[in-house]
């Protein structure tokens, strides 16, 4: 699970697992993944393009 929280998206783990996705967030943190840096380019991309 630990690998998992690395790779996916907290969102994604977050419905995977049914828990918030504060809790995923955190433990996605704790396994050494950071997300944020991804979100940022995502909400700066202009839609229908991928950062």
């Amino acid at each position: 699970m630990m690998d998992a929280l690395v790779v996916l998206p907290p969102m994604v783990i977050a419905d995977l697992l049914d828990i918030h996705p504060t809790t995923a967030e955190r433990r996605a943190t704790l396994a050494g993944g950071n997300w944020s840096e991804y979100l940022a380019a995502r909400r700066a991309a202009p839609k229908g393009s991928r950062p």
